[in-house]
Formats: structure tokens, sequence, C-alpha cells
């Protein structure tokens, strides 16, 4: 269950985070506003950096940092136990990753940032998907050291 969680997840966040992306690039001009929501906005921008434009312009060390995530993330799903948790956590991250990464290797080097909040930097589907992956993964290891810690509680607590 794990594994197959894990490919479909990986697909879904792909397609999605291309497919939108693709969209922003045909139906929005760079630096164009469409405002959908008082609290939300569709704004077309290029980034050549990670997340929020950090390290921009430092194309070789973004994509070998990327492959050094991808390593530990797909160590993660090995070990994880939750395959649930396991497969779509992963899932999310590696294919946000993929996503921005074939669009950063197959252009200029950028990837295409067009959601839009009126207190945040601009960002994409794949960036969302990182995120929400990245919680889920830190819900779930605090959830099981929680669980552990009430384990070892009940074992020294001594008998009356």
């Amino acid at each position: 269950m794990k594994w197959a969680a894990l490919v479909i997840t990986i697909a879904f966040a792909m397609v999605v985070d291309l497919v939108t992306k693709n969209l922003a690039e045909n139906h929005l001009v760079v630096g164009e506003v469409h405002k959908v929501f008082s609290f939300f906005s569709l704004e077309r921008t290029t980034n050549s950096g990670v997340a929020f434009g950090l390290l921009g312009g430092r194309g070789a060390f973004i994509i070998v940092a990327n492959v050094i995530a991808l390593i530990i993330v797909l160590l993660y799903v090995v070990m994880e136990r939750r395959p649930l948790l396991a497969g779509v956590a992963g899932g999310l991250i590696i294919g946000g990753t993929f996503g921005n990464l074939v669009q950063r290797l197959s252009g200029d080097g950028r990837v295409t940032d067009f959601l839009k909040l009126p207190w945040w930097p601009n960002f994409n589907m794949a960036d969302v998907f990182l995120v929400v992956g990245i919680c889920a993964i830190v819900i779930g290891l605090v959830l099981e050291a929680i669980r552990i810690w009430k384990i070892g509680r009940s074992k020294t607590a001594a008998p009356r």
C-alpha cells in the first residue's frame, strides 16, 4: 500500500503542478494580477530560486540540494512504518520537487509562480504540495514521539 500511495501521489502532484503552471503561462502575462477573492489573486512571476525566491540564481546548487532532499525523503518513506503517511506525505514532497525540477531543467532555470496571498510571496502548486507533505511528516513524527513517550512513562510507573 505504501508504494502504491507513493506512486499515485507523485503522479497526482506532478500533473497538477505542471498543468497549473502551463495554464498560468498561457493565460497570464508576467506581472498581471487577477483578483479571485479579497485575500487571493493570480499573479504570474518567475523564480530562479527556491521557495519565496531564496537562493535566486544558484541553479546548480538548487538541483544538487533537490537530489539530496529526494534521497532523504525516499529513506523516510522506506523507514516509516505507517504506510499511508509515508506514501502520501513522501509522494507530495517528491511530486512537488519533480514538478519544479522538470520546469527548471526544461527551461531557463526558473519556475513559474502564480498564486498570491496579500501577505505572502508568490508560489505555485509544487510549493503547496511540499509544505503540506513536510507538515504531515512533522505532525506524524511529533505524534510518534508522544506515543513513545507515553509508553516509556507507563513502563517506568511503579505499581503500588
